[in-house]
């Protein structure tokens, strides 16, 4: 496994993200945060709805579910 394989795993992704949004809940911000808003926990957010346990993570925070819109494509309209 190289170096760049190791970010890349579902579990690694879910963790960082997990973290990220903790540290936004305690501390209020991370060092990706700017004026505009932090495209870090955006992605945190984003990434935490892919997974059953992130939307468990979210609802207890009160915090939104992003749409997957991987769950809705192909659905009657």
């Amino acid at each position: 496994m190289t170096g760049t394989d190791d970010g890349d795993r579902a579990v690694d992704r879910f963790e960082s993200a997990r973290s990220t949004v903790l540290q936004h809940r305690d501390e209020g911000s991370c060092f990706h945060c700017r004026d505009g808003g932090c495209g870090q926990y955006a992605w945190a957010v984003e990434e935490l709805g892919h997974h059953p346990g992130g939307r468990d993570l979210l609802l207890q925070l009160g915090l939104p579910i992003p749409c997957d819109p991987s769950t809705q494509e192909g659905q009657p309209r």
